[in-house]
């Protein structure tokens, strides 16, 4: 008995490690639920829909603004209407409500950002900064923080002035 003891602990530990890698690991990696689960790979990968299509303030504001419900209805009148997830779209629609969609990107509020000089100026494509968005179906949180915009910046040769560029 006493051989076994530590094979049950050790057999335990491994147990606990794998539960910990299957149950926790991917809400580790990816963002938090959304209350309609909605995948960017499907709809700018597959189906190759323009990030501006959705988010039309990202060449001229600082936000570039989350859809309407109104413009997910200008495919899925027709596009799998009855499905579960768009018939619950459908009822903010009808109540004239926004979908409360959990904020993934951000970045600290005493900074100031504006997509503009990055997509409109720059020419940077969406993906240098939030990543592989076309590949996932649910997006993954990003703080931006000061390191990652400064090594951007370095790279492509920006303005480095803190109260010229980010912070005013």
């Amino acid at each position: 008995m006493r051989h076994g003891y530590p094979l049950m602990v050790l057999g335990g530990l491994l147990f606990a490690i794998m539960f910990f890698f299957y149950a926790a690991y991917p809400s580790l990696t990816i963002g938090p639920a959304q209350p309609i689960p909605f995948s960017h790979r499907v709809h700018a990968g597959v189906k190759q829909i323009d990030c501006r299509f959705c988010h039309p303030y990202v060449a001229r504001s600082q936000d570039a603004g989350m859809p309407a419900v109104e413009k997910c209805f200008f495919c899925h009148k027709y596009i799998i209407p009855d499905h579960p997830e768009i018939l619950k779209e459908k009822a903010y629609f009808e109540r004239n409500k926004p979908v409360p969609w959990v904020r993934v990107f951000w970045v600290p509020e005493f900074v100031f950002f504006r997509h503009e000089p990055h997509i409109a100026q720059a020419g940077l494509d969406c993906s240098r900064c939030h990543g592989a968005v076309k590949e996932t179906d649910r997006l993954g949180r990003v703080k931006f923080e000061m390191g990652f915009c400064v090594t951007c910046h370095r790279n492509m040769g920006a303005e480095l002035d803190c109260w010229l560029a980010c912070h005013r």
